[in-house]
């Protein structure tokens, strides 16, 4: 797990941390550096296992997930985001990928929720997407002051 901020993680304090969770590691790197350059608290993981540890230890710091779809391990980003709604239905969950055609059945329901961001994307189209979504919720990323 990483954390890419000079600010210490505490985890009494809501920090509004957007957790990244993709297997390929310049994909990931992608996606904080662009979030990082706008402002947000960002942490990475490598995989859907590594992710939910990081969740059930930060849950009340977490205000959004980016997860992709397709993952090697034991379970996916669908799977991921089961479990983290059983346990708080509010936190909002973005999907990316390339590997989810228009023909699986959730896939309507993503693009109808705006929760899908379909890869290869561009900066402009995260920082949308990710701002949308805070929005609807109300639940807003910390911003780091520099």
């Amino acid at each position: 797990m990483k954390t890419h901020d000079n600010h210490p993680m505490d985890p009494s304090k809501s920090d509004g941390i957007i957790l990244i969770v993709d297997d390929e590691q310049f994909l990931r790197e992608y996606t904080r550096y662009v979030l990082e350059q706008s402002g947000f608290h960002v942490v990475t993981a490598a995989d859907a296992e590594e992710a939910w540890s990081f969740y059930r230890s930060n849950q009340e710091r977490i205000a959004l997930i980016i997860t992709d779809v397709v993952m090697p391990g034991s379970f996916d980003g669908f799977e991921l985001a089961d479990r983290v709604h059983r346990t708080c239905p509010t936190l909002k969950v973005l999907f990316m990928t390339g590997a989810l055609g228009d023909d699986h059945p959730r896939f309507a329901e993503l693009s109808a929720n705006n929760r899908i961001l379909l890869k290869p994307f561009f900066p402009d189209q995260l920082i949308q997407i990710v701002k949308q979504s805070c929005f609807d919720t109300g639940s807003i990323p910390r911003r780091i002051t520099r």
